[in-house]
């Protein structure tokens, strides 16, 4: 039989080998993809092939494996606790040949095992129909629309692939003859937590189809649905507690606390997914943790360090992320006290691993014995030098590295001495384009290697960053750059910087567009802004990009979904995106990281703000560049996609009339000379 079986599978050994066997009397290719088990899958037989990942990658991705390596174009995808009737694969193939359809998709019908008890949960998703079924494909119409989206990790990969496929003609069937049995037992545990998983996965369908899911939008909704959370888990008790006494018996009441609880859990997944992407606040923190930490800060400070420790490391082993880098802070205060250093070293590490701007703990370790602290975080060498030489000390945020460029010109120019930049690994690259004569990279950003800063003859040490002088930075009131210009001593001559990009970078600039036929000034860039913050929508990004006219380049992460109808530019070097925009004909972001790259170029530009932002970014963009670039756009997170499109088409459409201005004239100066303005050379 021409035909692949594909059965991805994780930690299901025995499961996945009884479906196997039930399919090995066909004849068909047989792959089972082990999606990173814990322990690998072992085949008794030759039956099927077994393919494994390193790592748990989800269904998605184990399905594109067994596609990938099919030896036939017939493919019927099937769960790993299916096991199949005798004739199913046979009916469903027989089927397909009838219709002889490459766009066709038979499922067949799934009951549960008669030789399993059934739970109630069971009995319940049995008499609405809620069963994922065995699926039979042609793989090269599934390949011509790119496959199953391996982003969907937790679940409702099929109902994309589905919604995809129907773009392009996709018809569906049921094969009522083509019958699988479900072996696998399901309590109401089970249902709560695959309901909770496709509502995480509900809000980023939502993104790519945007009429799916309309729960996602309603926001008010959601809020009250988080406030029901007490009756839902009440219902998931009471439905436990009877399928611990083996009811039997499915009452309308019982049906209602089923519905009931697949509703709550299901918004609580788009919930925490919204959450996840940002926009909604995180919740409440434990107050059991907040005790606990309050207690062992009051015994440390009347000298019952014993039990403070003790409370300390509690802290620790709770799931109150927030608390653990103080809890580390207490401890390497509290080993100080006993005389204990080495311990107290290594809390005061750890403290600023878990929190790189806690302030205090990286003051307890900068004890320089041959510099004195002038103000907070700058220091001066005790013993006069000859030669004047500055460290300046920025890890930070992409911004922050930004923002300092002028700084560090402003520092050479102050002291007519060499500076050098600590900085880490992440920000170097790109810090070795500002004026600095050289780049040093931390080992741990937030620790100074005092050693290493004397060895080497520095005259003055500057730490200017606001997150490590966060209290004295929030009282002044001022813009990071003017901050960081105040704590240098140093008057700034410009507040814009200027990137050029190293020559490596614009090689590699140039190879991507050439990679997807794009061309200088013939495209938009655009930042992912991944799920840290409160954003402009992605679904706004994606009406732009289908609208615009113009190809999109998004750049992000590596672990950034993509954005469909865009071309995705994540995890590059920081000097080839420089460069990307800079050829671009209009950039937009939100108002952090990479949008601080876009001011480094000539390109129009436009920012979100995120109101709840604002207060704390003091001033906009153009405010804080003092109008040195004043082609910057400052829009709300809310602002809808038609003004951003009909801004962007009107700030391309000046551009091109300026070009043909500037041609006109060039050509009324020397006729014979062709025009060699262009757009992509203007933002160069």
């Amino acid at each position: 039989m021409k035909l692949t079986i594909i059965i991805p599978t994780y930690d299901r050994h025995s499961g996945v080998v009884e479906c196997a066997l039930a399919l090995e009397h066909n004849g068909a290719e047989i792959i089972i993809v082990d999606d990173g088990s814990e322990q690998p899958v072992a085949l008794p037989s030759k039956a099927a092939r077994l393919i494994r990942h390193e790592r748990h990658r989800g269904r998605a991705a184990a399905i594109n494996t067994g596609l990938k390596a099919a030896s036939h174009d017939l493919v019927l995808i099937t769960d790993d606790d299916i096991c199949a009737a005798p004739d199913m694969v046979s009916q469903m193939v027989d089927a397909f040949r009838t219709y002889r359809n490459p766009k066709l998709a038979l499922t067949g019908r799934v009951v549960w095992d008669p030789d399993i008890p059934l739970t109630l949960t069971m009995r319940w998703l049995e008499q609405v129909g809620k069963f994922p079924a065995p699926t039979l494909l042609w793989r090269p119409f599934i390949f011509q629309q790119g496959g199953y989206d391996e982003n969907f990790t937790a679940g409702l990969e099929q109902v994309e692939l589905q919604l995809r496929l129907k773009q392009h003609g996709l018809e569906s069937r049921l094969v009522e003859s083509a019958l699988g049995f479900r072996i696998r037992n399901i309590t109401i545990r089970d249902l709560v937590e695959r309901e909770f998983m496709d509502g995480l996965s509900a809000v980023y369908l939502h993104s790519k189809f945007p009429h799916c899911m309309p729960d996602v939008d309603n926001m008010d909704s959601l809020l009250r649905n988080e406030k029901q959370t007490d009756t839902a888990e009440a219902a998931v008790l009471e439905i436990a507690l009877m399928e611990q006494s083996d009811t039997e018996t499915l009452s309308p009441t019982t049906s209602d606390l089923f519905e009931h609880i697949c509703r709550h859990y299901f918004l609580h997944g788009i919930f925490e997914g919204l959450r996840d992407m940002g926009g909604i606040k995180q919740r409440r923190q434990s107050s059991g943790t907040v005790a606990i930490s309050n207690e062992a800060f009051r015994l440390s400070s009347i000298g019952e360090f014993d039990e403070a420790k003790r409370l300390f490391r509690l802290v620790l082993h709770r799931p109150d992320e927030e608390y653990w880098d103080g809890a580390e802070y207490h401890l390497g205060c509290i080993e100080s006290s006993l005389g204990n250093e080495p311990a107290a070293h290594s809390h005061f590490i750890e403290c600023l691993r878990l929190n790189p701007s806690h302030n205090e703990a990286r003051q307890a370790l900068n004890k320089p014995s041959v510099y004195r602290e002038m103000t907070p975080n700058t220091f001066e060498r005790i013993e006069a030098l000859s030669t004047t030489k500055v460290l300046f000390v920025l890890f930070g945020e992409l911004a922050d590295v930004i923002h300092a460029f002028p700084v560090v010109s402003a520092l050479k120019k102050k002291f007519s001495s060499e500076v050098v930049w600590l900085t880490s690994s992440r920000y170097a690259a790109l810090a070795r384009a500002s004026f600095a004569d050289a780049i040093h990279e931390a080992k741990q950003p937030g620790i100074f290697p005092w050693d290493w800063i004397h060895s080497e003859g520095f005259t003055h040490v500057f730490y200017p960053e606001c997150g490590a002088n966060l209290k004295e930075w929030n009282e002044s009131g001022l813009h990071p750059i003017e901050f960081m210009s105040a704590k240098c001593g140093v008057q700034l001559e410009t507040h814009k910087t200027w990137l050029k990009s190293e020559p490596g970078a614009v090689f590699q600039a140039e190879g991507f567009l050439a990679e997807h036929g794009l061309k200088r000034g013939e495209f938009l860039t655009a930042s992912h802004v991944g799920a840290s913050s409160r954003h402009w929508p992605h679904t706004n990004l994606m009406k732009l990009a289908k609208e615009i006219g113009l190809p999109v380049i998004v750049f992000g992460e590596k672990t950034d979904p993509e954005i469909p109808g865009t071309f995705s530019c994540f995890g590059k070097p920081l000097q080839m995106i420089a460069a990307l925009i800079g050829w671009s004909s209009f950039y937009i972001g939100p108002d952090s990281g990479i949008s601080w790259i876009a001011t480094t170029t000539s390109t129009p530009m436009a920012v979100f703000m995120d109101p709840l932002r604002q207060e704390h970014l003091k001033v906009g963009f153009r405010d804080a560049l003092r109008g040195e670039k004043d082609d910057i756009e400052e829009w709300g997170i809310y602002t809808s996609a038609d003004v951003v499109i009909g801004h962007i088409q009107k700030s391309i459409s000046n551009c091109e009339l300026r070009i043909a201005n500037l041609g006109h004239l060039e050509t009324q100066r020397s006729p014979k000379s062709a025009i060699r303005n262009s757009q992509f050379e203007i933002h160069s």
